[in-house]
C-alpha cells in the first residue's frame, strides 16, 4: 500500500482538506474556488475530496464549521471565566477581536459575502455571533432594555470588532495594548 493509499485512510485527510480549503478562499475567494486545487495541494487526486465531501459546497461548509469550532472554543472559556454578563460580553468582544487579529487567513471567512453562501453556509457562518447575540439578549433581559436598543448593541458591537479587526490588520491602528484599552473603552460604552 502506497503512502497517499494509506493517507486516503487516514483521519487526518479531511482536515488537510479542510485546512486547504481554508487557504485557497483566502487566495482565490469562493467565485474562483477549486476543489482541484485543495486536492493538489494536498497531494492527493482530484477525487479524494469527493471521499469526504459531496461536493465544493460541503467543503466550504466545512471550512466555515472549522473556523466556527476555533472561536466556539476560546468563548465558552470567556464566558464561563466572567462572573456577570456585562463582563463576559466586552471580554468576548475583546478575544473575537484579537482572534480574528491573530488568525488573518480566518478574516477572508468573516468577510464573505452572504450573497455567495448557500443557506447552510449562511447559517453556519451566522454561528460566529450566536454567542454574542445570546449574551446581550440576556443583559438586555437583565437591564430591562428594549427590543430596538438590543439591535443597536448587537450592531455597535458586531461593527465594532469588524472595525477594530479590519485596523488592526491592515495596520491603521497599532496592535498595542493601549489600542485595546482604547477598543475596551468603547465597547464599556456600547454596553453601559
Amino acid at each position: 500500500m502506497s503512502d497517499i493509499e494509506e493517507y486516503y485512510k487516514t483521519e487526518e485527510l479531511p482536515l488537510a482538506l479542510v485546512i486547504a480549503g481554508l487557504k485557497e478562499i483566502e487566495a482565490h475567494g469562493l467565485a474562483d474556488f477549486s476543489l482541484r486545487r485543495v486536492a493538489t495541494s494536498c497531494g492527493v487526486s482530484c477525487a479524494a475530496p469527493y471521499r469526504h465531501f459531496k461536493n465544493k459546497s460541503e467543503l466550504i461548509l466545512a471550512v466555515i464549521a472549522y473556523v466556527n469550532s476555533q472561536w466556539e472554543l476560546l468563548a465558552e472559556q470567556i464566558v464561563q471565566s466572567c462572573a456577570d454578563t456585562r463582563r463576559a460580553l466586552i471580554e468576548l468582544c475583546i478575544a473575537n477581536i484579537r482572534f480574528w487579529t491573530a488568525n488573518p487567513n480566518f478574516r477572508h471567512i468573516m468577510l464573505i459575502d452572504d450573497s455567495e453562501l448557500d443557506e447552510r453556509q449562511r447559517s453556519e457562518k451566522a454561528g460566529m455571533y450566536r454567542q454574542t447575540k445570546s449574551l446581550i439578549s440576556k443583559f438586555c433581559l437583565e437591564q430591562g432594555i428594549n427590543d430596538s436598543a438590543r439591535e443597536q448593541m448587537v450592531f455597535l458591537s458586531h461593527s465594532a470588532i469588524y472595525g477594530a479587526t479590519q485596523m488592526l490588520g491592515s495596520g491603521e491602528m497599532e496592535n498595542t495594548p493601549e489600542s485595546y484599552a482604547m477598543i475596551r473603552a468603547c465597547l464599556e460604552r456600547i454596553f453601559s
